[in-house]
């Protein structure tokens, strides 16, 4: 075999093992960053409309009529969007219960109880989507733990072919 047959080779096989460096550590950088945006997008706006709903459930209880109507309207655009975003175990029936619980309310605004459950409603959703952050939070983690440990075997077996190269093409081209 010819010496420029041999080193083409060899640096071949360099930039075989950069390539498969470099997408490995793009696929698992990817999958890490598709996780985040999957652990803040459809939970943490969730949390953030339960919150709103709250602040609008106390306006409705202690603002005078035409405020308290102002407020109902906000409460049932946040809960509109909270419909259309149901992503956890549980979450549906709870926001179900919370809209029952919101047209009895329209109805009859003076009920404590009726209140009380929609706060029990808006705390339930809250914490199934906090559970949730915190679940895929963790999957996260591991993700993040599995890409550290397959790059660096990957990395191990990447040096060793390329010690193994570098200590044998010079003897090829003899």
């Amino acid at each position: 075999m010819k010496k420029i047959t041999k080193l083409t080779i060899g640096l071949w096989s360099l930039f075989l093992v950069i390539l498969l460096m470099g997408l490995a550590g793009t696929q698992f950088i990817y999958k890490l960053g598709k996780n985040s945006k999957a652990i803040l997008k459809d939970n943490y706006a969730s949390i953030e409309w339960a919150k709103e709903m709250m602040q609008q459930l106390d306006n409705m209880n202690n603002a005078e009529v035409s405020k308290a109507r102002a407020a109902a309207v906000q409460f049932d655009s946040k809960l509109k969007l909270e419909e259309s975003n149901i992503t956890e175990i549980g979450e549906k029936e709870t926001v179900k219960q919370l809209r029952a619980n919101f047209e009895y309310y329209q109805q009859n605004p003076s009920s404590q109880l009726l209140s009380t459950s929609i706060r029990t409603n808006l705390y339930k959703i809250s914490e199934l989507n906090m559970q949730a952050l915190e679940r895929k939070n963790g999957l996260a983690q591991k993700t993040a733990d599995n890409a550290i440990l397959y790059i660096s075997l990957l990395l191990a077996v990447c040096v060793l072919i390329c010690f193994s190269l570098i200590f044998n093409i010079p003897s090829f081209l003899e």
